[in-house]
């Protein structure tokens, strides 16, 4: 038998979509036309610092790579020094008799492993306060620095190191002919010390970056 009816397939639309459709229109047109409602909620980014920060941090980071991080934790080893330099001197004015007795009482009341200090510090007796008062100076300013960068910190103690470092070359080794053995040999040993302490230094906590360009060898 012949059918003239079309083939359906799917249920008829029925009128709740109709009405579904009528309700998303009226609410949309409720929203364009309400001023203070929110509209829909726009991705957030991420603000951009502005460019003086950003500059400071780049400055920041150009000087650390160079002069090293703040450290002031490392000023105690610093002024450690300092102190082992100076005290001959100090010794001396308590003292002008007898100021080995002054040096070896103050190691005594140290621990028994730092007893070699007695001999270290009174193979420095015979330096002449003009050289060692430039040299505490810089061992101090070390001590200070090292709240603003450990590099410049060795810096100040390296060239402490130097000034009487020279002295010994040239005119303390002839002082201490008439020293003891031990007096001998304690006064380089503890220019060795502060030598290896300022190597180490820079070494485990310098910048580990590459050398400014002004540092490095340009080839033609």
């Amino acid at each position: 038998m012949n059918q003239n009816n079309p083939i359906i397939d799917g249920p008829p639309p029925g009128n709740w979509q109709r009405v579904v459709d009528a309700w998303r229109a009226m609410a949309a047109r409720f929203r364009r036309a309400d001023p203070a409602r929110p509209g829909p909620k726009a991705r957030t980014s991420r603000a951009k610092a502005p460019p003086e920060e950003e500059a400071t941090v780049a400055a920041i980071k150009a000087f650390e790579q160079i002069h090293g991080k703040p450290m002031l934790w490392m000023a105690p080893f610093f002024l450690a020094f300092a102190f082992v330099f100076a005290w001959p001197h100090a010794a001396k004015v308590l003292s002008p008799e007898a100021p080995r007795a002054v040096i070896d009482s103050l190691v005594a009341r140290l621990p028994e492993v730092l007893s070699p200090l007695s001999p270290m510090m009174a193979g420095w007796l015979w330096l002449p306060w003009f050289v060692a008062l430039p040299a505490l100076l810089m061992r101090l300013r070390a001590a200070w620095t090292t709240r603003s960068a450990i590099m410049d910190a060795v810096g100040w103690s390296m060239a402490a190191l130097v000034v009487e470092g020279g002295a010994w070359l040239y005119f303390g080794r002839k002082a201490l002919e008439t020293a003891s053995a031990a007096e001998r040999t304690g006064a380089w040993q503890l220019l060795a010390a502060e030598f290896i302490f300022l190597f180490l230094v820079a070494t485990i906590l310098g910048p580990h970056t590459p050398r400014p360009r002004y540092f490095n060898q340009h080839m033609r």
